[in-house]
């Protein structure tokens, strides 16, 4: 093997920004330039991160196992739960109880040819009446009324008796991963870029720093936020907006202490292992629920509500939970970058696009973007090939996300506001949905896989059947022949989810036990490595 090292190969790397999107970009490209790049995150301590509670999707399993970080380390110190699905409350205007889900797992199939069993319970709906499509296909509604954790207390870590995500305090995230990267060597610098200098090819030479100087790197990583302040400013890349099909344009965040005992009582139980978004009169409320304190955020457009209005209706909407708590305003630009790489820059993280959270798609952009930049990781010579590339991919993503989230509007029945009646009779549907659309009038998604790159058909079905939106007939196929594996397969559905209901620890108890576990772990840990006797603790005093 030829180890002769490439005389244009990139060997330092400026990271401007911090926060999760900063963080998790040096400790990916530390662990996967294995160390042999000099990386260094300028990070102004004049600009603060909001540290809302985020949700998140299964692929930061992937991501977390990749990088050799501990499931209970990390959970446990950033406040982190577990994350089953997506509960949608008040978004198609029916009169019925107006709730569905968006759960993770995988769709089964029928033995015999090969289609969704979605395309099976549609023909026996069309025909009567049936449970709802989430609670019939899927074993996690019934685990997360019931408050269930994914893991067993024996289950190893990133593994699960079903797919799961995280939610997690991005505050704390960020702080953990901080620490990650400088024990890996990261340099750290707090200081404020003052300018961006070019150099006589349009590429960036050096930044300049208000106390540190001048900061000279091969390549550089704009994790600068909505700022854009390498991409955008001194680059120039234009922004490519989608107000036109998503207007929510602002958002109120507030995080609520839980009280003494409100995980328990039968009003609030325990910690629920899901997301909700719930639609109000001009955006939707998320609630994220973390170990110590639940996430709370209103989604809404500043063209069909004020300010001062939208946090009224938000405090309303809590129940007047959290007054004492202040409320943090956001603006938001909606949107991606045209190219995320251009020069001798990638754009990861708010920089690069943002789509509202709706479907929780924000760290997995950071994620994707991380894993297409070391996929294409260019050299000094910067061929234009490998950043058309990786643009291309980034591109696709954010449209495919933007379609997605369209759709949760523009299939609403819900006319009650200016916000809603605009959403269903005045939107822009990008083409790329609109096709699709017409095509699931007729029939449903047949495969399996992924329409795009990230959802799979049966995420489409969840909102079609969700919002109401069921073809005029099912499948002509499934009239030849007859049909009752696919009935069997439904049944053991349910059957599973009642075996899992049972055998599943409290989802609240497990994070508990976890924590307990680690903090134990660390206590001995500790025990062994110190030269010195250790002062005799309380543990739950520790834990606690």
């Amino acid at each position: 093997m030829n180890n002769v090292s490439n005389p244009n190969r990139i060997k330092t790397i400026i990271i401007v920004g911090g926060g999760t999107s900063g963080w998790l970009s040096a400790v990916y490209l530390s662990k996967m330039l294995q160390g042999s790049c000099q990386i260094t995150l300028i990070e102004s301590s004049d600009i603060g991160t909001v540290g809302v509670g985020e949700a998140t999707l299964p692929t930061l399993q992937i991501t977390f196992k990749l990088l050799g970080l501990s499931e209970f380390d990390w959970m446990t110190r950033c406040n982190a739960s577990f994350k089953l699905g997506i509960k949608f409350v008040n978004w198609s205007g029916s009169s019925k109880p107006d709730i569905f889900w968006h759960p993770f797992g995988q769709l089964k199939s029928s033995p015999n040819l090969g289609i969704p069993i979605s395309q099976f319970w549609l023909k026996k709906h069309l025909q009567e009446n049936t449970t709802a499509f989430d609670e019939s296909c899927f074993e996690h509604i019934n685990l997360c009324a019931a408050q269930k954790s994914p893991k067993s207390y024996d289950s190893p870590e990133y593994s699960g008796s079903i797919e799961y995500a995280y939610h997690l305090d991005a505050g704390k995230l960020a702080t953990y991963l901080k620490e990650k990267a400088k024990s890996a060597g990261v340099r750290h610098i707090v200081d404020n870029v003052l300018d961006v200098a070019l150099d006589h090819r349009g590429f960036i030479s050096h930044l300049i720093t208000e106390n540190y100087g001048n900061q000279t790197a091969d390549f550089f990583i704009d994790c600068s936020g909505f700022r854009g302040l390498l991409i955008n400013q001194a680059l120039q890349e234009p922004f490519i907006s989608y107000a036109d099909s998503l207007f929510c344009d602002r958002a109120i965040a507030i995080s609520i202490p839980y009280e003494t005992g409100d995980r328990y009582n039968s009003k609030n139980g325990g910690i629920n292992p899901y997301s909700t978004a719930t639609a109000l009169s001009s955006g939707w409320a998320w609630n994220v629920p973390l170990v110590e304190r639940s996430g709370n955020g209103y989604v809404y457009s500043s063209s069909f509500m004020s300010q001062d209005d939208a946090e009224t209706e938000f405090r309303k909407h809590l129940d007047d939970k959290g007054n004492d708590q202040p409320a943090k305003h956001i603006k938001t630009r909606v949107g991606r970058t045209r190219n995320t790489w251009a020069k001798n820059c990638v754009s990861i993280g708010l920089s690069g696009g943002f789509i509202e959270p709706l479907e929780s798609t924000g760290i997995y952009l950071v994620e994707l973007g991380l894993e297409a930049l070391i996929r294409h990781f260019p050299d000094k010579t910067f061929s234009p090939l490998l950043s058309n590339q990786y643009n291309r991919i980034m591109r696709k993503m954010y449209e495919e996300i933007r379609d997605f989230v369209v759709m949760h509007y523009c299939l609403t029945q819900r006319e009650d506001t200016p916000f809603w009646r605009t959403n269903k009779y005045h939107k822009f549907i990008p083409d790329s949905l609109q096709e699709k659309l017409e095509l699931w009038k007729v029939m449903w998604p047949i495969y399996h896989g992924n329409i795009g790159n990230l959802f799979p058909g049966f995420s489409y079905v969840c909102i079609l059947a969700g919002m109401g939106c069921f073809p005029v007939q099912s499948l002509p196929l499934l009239d030849y022949g007859k049909h009752s594996q696919e009935d069997e397969i439904i049944l053991r559905i349910k059957s599973r989810s009642e075996q899992l209901k049972e055998i599943l620890p409290d989802h609240h108890e497990y994070l508990q036990q976890m924590s307990l576990r680690h903090f134990k772990a660390l206590w001995r840990s500790l025990l062994a490595h110190s030269s010195k006797p250790m002062p005799s603790s309380n543990l739950s005093t520790i834990v606690r």
